[in-house]
């Protein structure tokens, strides 16, 4: 273990895989449709986590009508429906979340408004973690991870709610190689959590900073204009 701090104005944070440890609940889900459909599982596994529905629903399930996003969404909440009881509070979320200035920090999914707001309705809230006052999900941007709008978008929104002129310095929290790639091309710092891909998968995307959970992260030196983030990194 290595120890390094950050300076930063503000944080955003990916959900699952970051704060709500939704992995198997998220792969089982896949597994059945997949296999539905007969389709390998693994596909998905391999390159398609941090990437919004609706994108891998075009590219695995072009036959599946899906205007509207009506089929991509309804399958997500399936996902907090069915399997939500698989997952859980990422280590350390609670604690790091509430550390942090309410209104210096932002949620940015792939995932629908539905499930993003389910997780926060069937985990999070029950964890002590509120739902932010920037919320991004997968319908508030045209192009998802590893495209940079929703990290863009999401900093931008936080910029205007602190009336301090531009942000400069903003660290992401992501577990997945689409959304380290889309948190680095906003210009941002970006600390990988190992609770979906390895070391070695996380640096490789680019990650700055890797941690096994947020428990890995404290927040340090609180000014009216940035903090301090202390990370015991891998």
């Amino acid at each position: 273990m290595t120890k390094s701090e950050v300076e930063t104005e503000i944080c955003l944070f990916d959900l699952d895989g970051t704060l709500v440890l939704s992995t198997e609940a998220v792969e089982r889900a896949w597994s059945v449709l997949f296999k539905k459909h007969n389709l390998h599982p693994e596909d998905f596994f391999e390159g398609n986590h941090g990437v919004r529905t609706t994108d891998t629903f075009k590219k695995y399930l072009p036959e599946i009508d899906n205007t509207n996003n009506a089929a991509s969404d309804e399958f997500e909440v399936t996902i907090s429906n069915d399997w939500g009881h698989l997952a859980m509070p990422l280590k350390g979320a609670s604690q790091l979340i509430n550390s942090i200035p309410e209104d210096r920090w932002c949620i940015v999914t792939s995932g629908t408004t539905k499930m993003a707001h389910g997780w926060f309705e069937k985990v999070l809230i029950n964890d002590g973690i509120s739902k932010p006052k920037v919320f991004i999900t997968a319908s508030d941007v045209k192009q998802g991870k590893p495209n940079p709008e929703g990290y863009l978008k999401g900093a931008k929104l936080l910029e205007l709610k602190l009336y301090q002129g531009k942000i400069t310095k903003k660290v992401v929290f992501e577990d997945a190689p689409a959304g380290i790639k889309a948190g680095l091309a906003s210009g941002a710092i970006v600390i990988g959590i190992t609770s979906s891909f390895d070391r070695d998968v996380l640096i490789e995307a680019g990650a700055n900073y890797v941690v096994k959970d947020l428990s890995s992260v404290v927040v340090k030196n609180i000014n009216d204009t940035s903090f301090t983030l202390e990370i015991d990194h891998l």
